[in-house]
């Protein structure tokens, strides 16, 4: 007996069901405007060590001009806290750190409430266009004499606003000479704007490749110059570390050498001039660690020695005494 052929509409709709299933789900739109803390890790085919991770972070912000759209980069980033980001070579400036750096606690509550950026180095394009479109710097005319050089930046921006593409090209050339042009690509595969965050590959020039996350920022300070004294710039970098640098081994040696000036009794040969020198090889630990040349500061690292040695010997203070008292710039530079 031949069998009734069966209706196809169930199975129609279960294999509809499974594609739809199967598909990537749309991309929520994500608003550029603002400010984002972007932080890669990348390997360097070109460097010493092509398997090692290494970390670079920027400040972005986007903002309207009119129907135009301004992305500013800055490329050097400001914390508080820079652990975990450089370290001191000897008495060279500090050096990035080799791996893959990510915020700390008290550096992601820094993101979130806004970043210190330094101005130099820092590059803005006015983009024309539109998401649907797509955001495009202007380029300049290609120079019409063989003997002139010239360097152009590209900037652009696709696949806004689901699955934003963040895009540099830069050319160096004559039309007498063979240029060199490099590319560095941000391409977004996921976001998840209730929380801020992008995230996506990363590649530069065919040599650089990793990941990137684009983290939603405080509003940055610092653009037009902090208007911090030399001296409060020295209090930040060195804050917060000296107690720790100095009390290693020598908070025996601080009591018993205030213990003898209350007594009126004659100190260890040496040993105020040592708790002197600890004071300052601290502060300039400290101070190469946040990317400072102490050679730069010697007026400040010895107005400071001289207040802090006076408050811990003269006056018999507590190294947390001490630490309190810069704390509420009873001590300053």
């Amino acid at each position: 007996m031949a069998k009734l052929p069966r209706d196809p509409a169930p199975r129609l709709a279960l294999a509809a069901g499974l594609l739809l299933a199967a598909a990537p789900a749309a991309a929520e739109p994500v608003d550029l405007l603002g400010t984002w803390h972007v932080l890669v890790h990348y390997t360097d085919d070109h460097s010493a060590r092509p398997e090692a991770l290494r970390w670079e972070d920027h400040v972005w912000v986007f903002e309207k001009a009119g129907t135009r759209l301004q992305w500013t980069d800055y490329p050097i980033v400001v914390f508080r806290d820079e652990s975990g980001r450089f370290e001191a070579l000897g008495t060279n400036r500090a050096r990035r750190i080799v791996h893959a750096w990510e915020p700390n606690e008290g550096q992601a509550a820094q993101i979130a409430s806004g970043l210190e950026v330094n101005p130099r180095g820092s590059k803005s394009k006015t983009l024309r266009g539109s998401d649907e479109q797509g955001w495009r710097s202007q380029s300049r005319p290609a120079p019409t004499s063989v003997t002139v050089v010239t360097y152009t930046e590209h900037w652009s921006i696709a696949g806004a606003p689901q699955r934003p593409v963040f895009e540099r090209h830069d050319v160096l050339g004559s039309p007498s000479a063979e240029g060199m042009d490099g590319r560095t690509r941000f391409t977004t595969t996921e976001i998840d704007p209730g929380a801020g965050v992008l995230r996506g590959r990363f590649e530069r020039d065919d040599s650089r490749r990793g990941t990137f996350r684009m983290l939603r920022a405080g509003p940055v300070e610092g653009v037009k110059g902090s208007g911090k004294t030399q001296g409060e710039r020295l209090m930040e970098a060195w804050f917060g570390e000296w107690a720790s640098d100095v009390r290693g081994g020598r908070d025996e040696l601080h009591e018993e050498i205030v213990r003898r000036l209350r007594a009126g009794e004659e100190l260890p040969e040496g040993a105020r001039q040592e708790i002197r020198d600890e004071i300052r090889r601290s502060l300039e630990r400290a101070m190469r660690r946040r990317g400072f040349d102490p050679r730069d500061q010697e007026q400040e690292i010895e107005a400071l020695v001289d207040q802090i040695e006076v408050q811990l010997l003269e006056e018999g203070r507590s190294i947390e005494e001490a630490v309190r008292m810069i704390e509420e710039g009873e001590i300053a530079p």
